[in-house]
């Protein structure tokens, strides 16, 4: 019988993939997204050779964060309503998510003598800093950021995940490397508009 733990990262990693094609279905539009989403999803869970596409790729990759989570569903939330405008607070989400990948992967993999991972197995004064950040977030109406960081806390603490530590649950490289190439670019556009 499959894990709890393992089926929340296989359905986590099939969603990715159904609203990463979603953008390649140009006549799915509105309301009819969600059904488009649920037979992606289940194609990529159905086993092939042994294992489904969804098992694959996250054998590769992990399970993958709140913030990859939380995007993934803007995205598909844009896609349903036809929105083009940007949710608030999503600029400030992308840096701090820069920032917390700068804080943690440099010194993970063993630059300097501080291992900023040990952290995400339960330092009380690491979880008072993110409970800090929330707070901080709503009280400037920033719900976007107080709802990725509280998420991730609430997932670390039921034991949503394989992993025990609590960086696994806020980050993962590739919502790190999107947030990044997504203020580059954000950034370009801004210089080029400035020099018009």
């Amino acid at each position: 019988m499959m894990h709890f733990t393992d089926l929340s990262g296989l359905l986590g990693i099939a969603f990715a993939i159904a609203v990463l094609i979603v953008p390649f279905a140009a006549r799915v539009h509105g309301r009819a997204v969600l059904p488009y989403i649920a037979v992606c999803m289940l194609l990529t869970l159905l086993p092939f050779d042994g294992l489904s596409v969804a098992a694959y790729l996250r054998g590769l990759s992990g399970d993958l964060s709140m913030a990859s989570l939380l995007l993934l569903t803007l995205a598909l939330r844009r896609r349903m309503l036809f929105n083009t405008d940007e949710w608030a607070g999503r600029t400030e989400m992308l840096v701090l998510i820069v920032l917390a990948a700068l804080a943690l992967y440099p010194l993970a993999l063993g630059v300097g003598m501080f291992d900023s991972y040990r952290m995400g197995f339960g330092e009380v004064w690491f979880i008072a800093v993110l409970l800090l950040l929330v707070l901080i977030a709503w009280r400037r109406k920033n719900y976007l950021i107080a709802l990725w960081i509280s998420s991730a806390v609430l997932t670390w603490s039921l034991g949503w995940y394989e992993s025990s530590n609590l960086w696994d649950y806020l980050i993962d490289p590739w919502v790190s490397i999107y947030a990044l190439g997504a203020l580059l670019r954000c950034g370009a556009s801004m210089s080029v508009k400035r020099s018009f």
